[in-house]
């Protein structure tokens, strides 16, 4: 019986530093992420033009450009079709969480101007999808 108890005894013993008060440590909560994902490609045909364009997308937040990048330059006919889109995925940095961005391309055609083609992205909206079909 002695060793019985004392069995009990030491299970207890192992018990007891795991059935203490524990302070909860969860993680604290961080600010929801926001994307923005970009998508250019064409549905024309433009296959025997080859004048250049250059692509840019950009993001901002009034005035304040937030993030801008520029694509490679190409000819008009490499625009990529639906299927072979350009992607490209951008979170917001942090602190505009909650406000309305502007979002979308810029783009430039050699000897021709410049053009665009803006969005709004709403303050909260965890993902929003600025597809441009160019034309």
């Amino acid at each position: 019986m002695k060793r019985n108890t004392a069995n009990l005894i030491f299970c207890l013993f192992l018990l007891l530093p795991g059935l203490s008060c524990k302070k909860d440590t969860q993680p604290a909560p961080t600010a929801a992420t926001r994307n923005i994902r970009y998508i250019l490609y064409t549905e024309k045909d433009f296959s025997g033009d080859n004048g250049q364009i250059t692509f840019e997308v950009i993001m901002k937040n009034g005035s304040k450009v937030l993030f801008d990048s520029s694509f490679a330059p190409m000819k008009i006919s490499e625009i990529p079709s639906k299927i072979h889109a350009i992607v490209v995925n951008k979170t917001v940095p942090a602190g505009n969480e909650n406000a309305d961005l502007t979002v979308g391309f810029l783009y430039a055609i050699q000897d021709v101007g410049n053009s665009w083609f803006l969005d709004t992205s709403k303050a909260g909206n965890p993902l929003k999808i600025v597809e441009y079909p160019f034309e």
